[in-house]
């Protein structure tokens, strides 16, 4: 295997990692009228969505929070170890992590989206938390990683 692709390989699972941080750590902390004051991370946002039956927007944020990151990491790391040599292949890939990097502002458009709807209200304070770093951390990684694999498979393809 090659040093790049081992850079690679060890780039993609620092993002898995950071990724994990970034869905469990606590993103924010919204406090109204000083009173009361919630904790929320990504993962028990998207709990508190779906527990209080809102499954629209529940299972929008854990789809392109929690699954499509997920499933792009994978597929980058499923390149990288295959490794194809045969033209139609690197094709294929190059068509598939196309599609997915399509996706990619989505990850961030849901963290803007969440922070938007938390500052609606004139009494609501919000105290950003390291959760929504180490999601962010994900999200640049995973497209720093998607852009130079993609490099790669149009320079193995026009040589």
């Amino acid at each position: 295997m090659s040093r790049w692709r081992i850079i690679m390989l060890v780039m993609i699972a620092v993002g898995v990692i950071t990724l994990i941080l970034g869905l469990v750590m606590p993103m924010m902390t919204v406090s109204k009228m000083v009173v009361v004051s919630n904790e929320f991370s990504i993962l028990s946002g998207i709990g508190a969505l779906l527990a209080d039956k809102t499954f629209g927007l529940g299972l929008i944020l854990l789809t392109f929070s929690v699954i499509f990151p997920l499933v792009k990491f994978i597929g980058m790391a499923a390149y990288l170890y295959y490794y194809p040599a045969i033209p139609n292949a690197l094709v294929h890939w190059q068509k598939t992590l196309s599609r997915l990097a399509k996706f990619s502002m989505l990850d961030v458009f849901v963290v803007a989206l969440m922070l938007m709807i938390v500052k609606l209200g004139y009494l609501v304070e919000v105290t950003i938390h390291h959760g929504i770093y180490w999601f962010s951390a994900a999200v640049i990684i995973s497209m720093i990683s998607g852009i130079l694999i993609e490099r790669d498979i149009a320079q193995r393809i026009h040589g």
